[in-house]
């Protein structure tokens, strides 16, 4: 009997260790488990932050370019780029009125004949001659004869080149030939009339000699450019006319146009004298109406 029992106590021990034994595992099986768990989820989170921030920085990013494209289009539409893509010849502005195609095309040459004086009126500064003169209607009616050059270029001597001789003047001819060959191309050597003072050449002594002293008196006569064209040559055209006493008149024939105020005589182009100068290489070539 008491062998039986030992058999039985010991049959039991092992049933309690096998209960144990399977509690255990259970616990461990939930404690992995959980723990595996606790891991995934915060591996999800952490993946989902991450993309939480990708998409924020993409957001600002896309938000950032799209405030650059408005910034950029704000910029052409204040610098008026895109006019051209939206015109309306039905609209008129209230406040602004449109200059018609023939305004601008005035203002267009106005702008342009004037740039030209400026770079090209300088030929004509050394070129004039005096009301009095008895070459005036030659000169006038387009003769630009060597008197007349030779007449010019006096008016441009430099008075130290000018001998005062008692009561005459004589100046040499090379001196009178450099000066006569900055305004013309060619040079030849003659006796002239100054204003009533007659200049003879005399060629054995390789000079000029006056009948009295020379006086230079400038000139009355005004001058204004209408027209300048640009090539080969240099072609510019003038009105001019001659102005006495605030009184304007035709250098030729002398009759009275009008009291004058400095007025523009292009105003009166029909009632004055119309010049046109042919300069080639900057020397003057040619006169002409």
């Amino acid at each position: 009997m008491a062998k039986a029992k030992e058999v039985s106590k010991k049959e039991k021990v092992d049933v309690d260790l096998t209960g144990i034994k399977d509690e255990l595992k259970e616990y461990v099986d939930l404690q992995i488990k959980k723990g595996f768990n606790e891991e995934l989820e915060k591996a999800n989170k952490r993946l989902i932050r991450e993309k939480n921030k990708k998409i924020i920085f993409k957001n600002i990013t896309i938000i950032i370019l799209l405030a650059l494209v408005c910034f950029l289009l704000f910029l052409l539409y204040k610098a008026n780029y895109f006019n051209k893509y939206f015109t309306n010849d039905n609209v008129v502005s209230e406040n602004v009125v449109e200059k018609t195609e023939k305004e601008k095309v005035e203002e267009k040459e106005e702008v342009t004949l004037q740039t030209l004086i400026n770079q090209y009126s300088y030929l004509l500064d050394n070129i004039y001659i005096d009301e009095n003169s008895i070459y005036i209607s030659d000169y006038y009616n387009g003769k630009l004869t060597n008197e007349i050059k030779s007449y010019i270029a006096l008016n441009n001597l430099g008075s130290e080149h000018i001998d005062n001789v008692e009561d005459y003047n004589m100046f040499s001819e090379d001196n009178f030939k450099e000066t006569y060959l900055k305004i013309f191309n060619d040079f030849e050597n003659v006796s002239f009339d100054y204003n009533g003072n007659k200049i003879r050449y005399l060629s054995m002594m390789n000079s000029y000699i006056s009948n009295a002293l020379i006086t230079n008196n400038g000139t009355n006569i005004k001058r204004e450019i209408v027209d300048i064209k640009v090539g080969d040559n240099i072609v510019i055209t003038t009105v001019e006319g001659l102005v006495i006493d605030n009184k304007l008149y035709n250098i030729t024939d002398n009759a009275e146009i009008l009291d004058y105020n400095n007025e523009d005589l292009n105003k009166y182009k029909n009632v004055l004298n119309k010049v046109v100068y042919t300069f080639k290489d900057g020397k003057l070539i040619n006169i002409g109406k």
